[in-house]
């Protein structure tokens, strides 16, 4: 089923709400939107029926895996849009927003992996808000944060231009794919494969490589 742009600005309250460990109530997700609680209600109920959103009194609207989906997708673009928008013709403040809001309805998944990467793959828009991923199990971590026999592909080598360039050589290139292998105590240095080859990476150098855990 197809989702309405007035559904999905209530998708994407709702997952602001969430974020913010709030309740999406009627009312707070009324008050976002500058409706009535009763026109919230029944976007509610309509939600509900696509499969979007759970909803009880108690705790509230709650996206379900589709519904989340949805919305991080949407503010996804609309953070990318600003993002664009700021960098490239130097617009700023709510204007980029007013833009964002309209075109983030409108623009294709392919346009906006185009302008992700033409943008060098930000993490942050410029009001310092994290770009969540695509799917939250595409959300790009440190390598840091990998646990033991986690496999991960590399993202991102935020390192000086002679480190990077000593990482590349021994594969550990955008898109290759390892497993971690040991993390000794204290977790100073990192032992990771590929099946080829061990690399030790110093937690440092850990803390400024992106990856993202496969499944």
């Amino acid at each position: 089923m197809n989702i309405t742009r007035s559904q999905e600005d209530y998708l994407k309250i709702i997952w602001h709400l969430q974020e913010e460990q709030k309740k999406a109530t009627a009312k707070a997700v009324a008050d976002n939107l500058q409706v009535k609680s009763p026109t919230a209600l029944s976007m509610f109920r309509l939600l509900v029926k696509c499969g979007q959103i759970s909803y009880n009194k108690t705790d509230g609207a709650r996206l379900t895996e589709s519904g989340e989906n949805t919305a991080r997708k949407l503010v996804r673009k609309h953070r990318l849009i600003e993002t664009f928008l700021e960098t490239i013709f130097d617009m700023d403040g709510q204007n980029v927003h007013d833009e964002a809001e309209k075109l983030e309805h409108v623009i294709s998944d392919q346009l906006m992996h185009r302008i992700d990467a033409y943008l060098g793959f930000p993490e942050k828009d410029p009001h310092g808000s994290e770009i969540p991923a695509w799917d939250k199990a595409m959300q790009r971590i440190n390598l840091s944060t990998v646990q033991l026999n986690d496999s991960f592909s590399i993202n991102e080598l935020n390192l000086q231009n002679d480190e990077k360039k000593y990482y590349q050589k021994s594969d550990l290139t955008v898109t290759s794919v390892w497993t971690m292998i040991e993390i000794p105590p204290g977790s100073e240095c990192y032992l990771i494969g590929n099946g080829k080859r061990f690399l030790a990476i110093p937690d440092r150098v850990a803390e400024n490589i992106l990856v993202t855990l496969r499944k």
